[in-house]
């Protein structure tokens, strides 16, 4: 045990490097994400805050499988270029031995993630797109620049020449209100005054020397009005730059726990079920019409057939279509306008058993995904380790330009993989999966490299080259 314990003490802080650094990476694709809703909406530091705490939940299920391969890297090819695992493999050891605690501690962690993805990350998630609707629909903040025409007032368009931010006083003031009839009302002053009233979500504009011009009916234009004062109020009411919280009930496919899918998908499997049960019943129906339309004596020659499901006690509950009058389709015989109805219903439960059967392909893509994605931790110890335990000290720089490059592929086909499968193009299980058994046949393969102690990129020797050469000279006399 002390030598599982030595390894996985120079895993820690490998580990926690590689997610401090990615950890950053992802922080920085956030704030640029949304960092124009933030300021456009006027958001208060708490709720930005908010966002980005709950952002972390669906960062961590992808920050801690991608830490795990450069950290593997780092402890294997630290231990290699220190020559403690050629002191290992002279105290007995073998590579399989050597990469036993890695593999335990990826395993723990896969199944830390399994029941991160299951019970933690929906709620995540679920808050986290709950919050965003709520900014999305957040009034965005009056932002009063002097030298502007300000529109984010509803009703309203503002503008003055100077404004002082610490008092709020304003020079050259026009305003312009807009009216539902007739021409806007225009306002102007010499100097004014502005105060934002939070409890009453009111915007005051306390005007001095000024006029007010207006034209009452739109229709009588000759009819002007000028208004002088000293002193005028203007109140501009629901300024409302508040958050306002709301919940959701429904919930996504990244929204749920796999129970949860696995209970939306026999719903959906109910109602293809009961789509099917009318698509006979209404095919059943139109055929017993075409069958009444025919004499008695063609009717002996045919034999109608019973109606599927329903059996005693289970009749298909019969749906009322109201059938359209004579006057509908002026000049179409009843039974054609019928038998063009019963064809648009029957295409209609079609589409929908289609669009039921694709809800069921990304419900399933998305219940694999919770298992392959922590399952990678493995995938990767067990590539990175025979990398950098044949990799010499001058061979890091590739070992981790080749685990980077396995990282993207990864992840590459993992994304192609679920947007076929989406499609039906593919199996959920083989969208999901595939990469990871892709990659783990190619870690037995390093790892068989590894354990007999071939290099990984040979380069061939010059009696080889002879050999090839001479073989060449001989197969070709001149």
């Amino acid at each position: 045990m002390i030598f599982e314990r030595y390894i996985l003490r120079n895993y820690i802080g490998p580990f926690l490097f590689s997610m401090a650094v990615i950890t950053f990476v992802f922080i920085m694709d956030f704030i640029l994400r949304y960092i124009d809703l933030f300021l456009g909406k006027g958001v208060k530091f708490h709720i930005v805050l908010q966002a980005f705490t709950l952002s972390l939940g669906h960062m961590f299920a992808l920050i801690i499988p991608m830490a795990v391969l450069p950290a593997t890297l780092m402890t294997y090819g630290t231990l290699a270029g220190e020559n403690e695992l050629t002191a290992m493999r002279a105290c007995g050891f073998s590579i399989y031995r050597m990469i036993l605690p890695g593999i335990f501690a990826a395993t723990m962690l896969a199944m830390g993630l399994v029941y991160y993805n299951n019970h933690v990350l929906p709620e995540s998630n679920h808050k986290l797109l709950n919050l965003l609707i709520d900014i999305n629909r957040k009034q965005p903040t009056v932002e009063l620049r002097e030298n502007h025409f300000i529109d984010d007032v509803q009703g309203y368009t503002i503008y003055f020449a100077q404004k002082n931010d610490r008092t709020g006083d304003i020079s050259d003031v026009q305003i312009f209100r807009h009216n539902e009839k007739g021409l806007p009302t225009t306002i102007v002053a010499k100097k004014g005054n502005l105060k934002f009233i939070e409890g009453e979500n009111v915007l005051r504009v306390d005007l001095t020397d000024g006029q007010i011009h207006e034209i009452p009916e739109e229709k009588q234009r000759e009819t002007y009005r000028r208004t002088s004062f000293k002193t005028y109020t203007l109140n501009i009411r629901d300024v409302d730059r508040s958050l306002q919280h709301t919940e959701r009930d429904y919930r996504g496919d990244r929204e749920m726990s796999v129970r949860m899918m696995h209970d939306k998908i026999k719903e959906i499997r109910s109602e293809i079920g009961v789509s099917r049960q009318e698509i006979i019943r209404e095919a059943s129906d139109r055929m017993a019409a075409t069958f009444g339309m025919l004499d008695a004596g063609e009717r002996a020659r045919f034999k109608k057939p019973p109606v599927a499901g329903a059996t005693a006690g289970n009749a298909p509950q019969r749906r009322f279509v109201p059938r359209p009058g004579p006057s509908a389709y002026p000049g179409v015989p009843m039974a054609a306008r019928d038998e063009y109805l019963t064809r648009q219903r029957i295409e209609t439960e079609v589409n929908k058993q289609e669009s039921f059967v694709k809800q069921i392909q990304r419900y399933k893509v998305e219940i694999h995904k919770k298992y392959s994605i922590p399952f990678a931790c493995v995938v990767f110890v067990l590539v990175g380790s025979p990398l950098a335990i044949r990799m010499s000290r001058s061979g890091m720089n590739m070992a981790i330009g080749l685990s980077i490059l396995f990282f993207l592929v990864y992840y590459v086909c993992l994304i192609g993989g679920e947007k076929l499968a989406d499609r039906g193009f593919t199996t959920p299980f083989l969208a999901m999966w595939s990469p990871n058994l892709v990659f783990g046949a190619l870690a037995l393969v390093l790892l068989k490299q590894a354990a007999s102690e071939q290099a990984l990129f040979e380069r061939p020797s010059m009696s080889s080259l002879r050999s090839v050469f001479r073989r060449h000279a001989s197969a070709n006399p001149r």
